[in-house]
């Protein structure tokens, strides 16, 4: 069988790169170009012309005569890949793709015009990137520390609890081995009074759910350590004693349940105190309120140094990707810094940041539909969607200018 495989040169700042226009591994490669697009990526003059005129009339009051979007929240084309800009038009046509203003917009043109007007945006010289907001100068953008907006509120935890959510100082909770929404919970529980602890509900209260669940991440991630704090209880009664809390705690008082605490390595002073508080109702909970009513002083102190005694175990947490890691699984479409090389990718560097953060969350509750970038997209924090935006919306836009070479021929058996 003989197939044919096309192969561009691309000529991006300066350098030559080969690039393969055929069929390529599924799934993070969208159809192969056909004859019509590889005759856009290098067109007359005559149709640069006649796409100029058509985006005069069609596109010009939202995108622009230079293609760069006239208010925020509308991406810029200029600059933008050919066949990526062909293939979205067709998409609004056919109404696969949907904007109640683009699918007027540009409902009554012929294929002619969506191809001519795909390389007039395309052969415009792009935007230039967005400076970096005055939170963001001098930041790496593409940094390594998955929780570099944290560090501030993590420095007030570790007072008590341990730059790692290890706490040293005896009477202090450790916060590894818990998970995130276990972490997420317990807070917004002092945040509304339900748990009684003035310092902690003022901390609390200065924080929001998204910073409160990367919080909860970063001590999950954590190695735990046992406490130091055994107390003086009888470790072997405790054991007895803890035999009807497995069934929440764990056997050894690691937790399985994400809205379970783990007892096990747990500081004794605290857990007492924790007990206490469940005991004579000053800290809520129907459940823990019926299981400790019936222990006594001694009870809870053997209780308190079976648990202590106990290895904590690390929740099985993924630690979350960096945006030097998002951006390598970005640039296996979009290229280095979002200078895609491949027309049928878009160019992202230098995007409009309004437009990247929709269209990424449009991608990530489906309203866009594409089933490779729901999956890739989806994973993302807010906090990394905003990192990625940063850093795309401030790197430097590249155009790129394609030379056919002859069609090689490869023969299978």
């Amino acid at each position: 069988m003989i197939s044919r495989n096309c192969v561009a040169v691309i000529l991006l700042a300066g350098l030559v790169l080969p690039m393969h226009t055929g069929a390529a591994q599924e799934p993070i490669t969208p159809a192969p170009l056909n004859s019509v697009e590889r005759y856009a990526l290098n067109p007359t003059r005559d149709m640069l012309e006649h796409g100029g005129n058509v985006a005069a009339t069609a596109c010009a009051s939202c995108h622009g005569a230079d293609g760069i979007g006239v208010e925020d929240g509308i991406p810029n084309l200029a600059g933008q890949r050919t066949v990526y800009l062909y293939r979205v038009l067709q998409g609004y046509q056919d109404r696969t793709r949907r904007s109640d203003a683009m699918n007027h917009a540009i409902g009554f043109l012929n294929e002619e015009a969506l191809l001519a007007v795909a390389t007039y945006y395309a052969s415009l010289p792009p935007a230039r990137p967005e400076p970096p907001a005055e939170s963001e100068a001098g930041a790496d953008l593409g940094g390594g520390d998955p929780f570099a907006g944290l560090r501030d509120d993590l420095k007030k935890c570790a007072r008590c609890h341990g730059e790692d959510g290890n706490a040293s100082a005896s009477g202090m909770p450790n916060l590894t081995a818990q998970s995130a929404e276990y972490f997420v919970h317990s807070m917004q529980a002092y945040a509304d009074g339900s748990r009684n602890h003035r310092l902690m509900g003022n901390l609390a209260k200065g924080l929001d759910e998204t910073t409160l669940q990367r919080m909860g991440v970063y001590y999950a991630v954590q190695e735990p350590a046992k406490t130091t704090t055994v107390g003086d209880g009888n470790v072997d009664r405790g054991r007895e004693l803890a035999e009807p809390c497995a069934a929440c705690h764990g056997p050894d008082g690691n937790a399985s349940g994400a809205d379970m605490p783990t007892l096990a390595g747990q500081d004794a002073r605290y857990f007492i105190k924790a007990m206490e508080a469940y005991k004579d109702g000053s800290r809520q909970h129907g459940g823990m309120f019926g299981a400790v009513e019936t222990l006594d002083e001694a009870g809870i102190a053997d209780l308190a140094a079976f648990y202590a005694v106990q290895e904590p175990v690390r929740r099985n947490v993924r630690a979350p990707l960096t945006t030097t890691e998002w951006v390598a699984r970005c640039e296996r479409c979009h290229g280095i810094d979002g200078n895609s090389t491949d027309p049928r990718f878009p160019m992202l560097a230098g995007q409009d940041r309004t437009y990247l953060e929709n269209a990424l969350r449009s991608y990530i509750d489906n309203t866009r539909s594409s089933s490779t970038m729901h999956a890739m997209s989806a994973p993302l924090s807010a906090a990394d969607l905003q990192r990625l935006v940063d850093y795309y919306a401030t790197r430097e836009p590249k155009s790129v200018v394609y030379m056919m070479l002859p069609c090689e021929d490869a023969t299978e058996d």
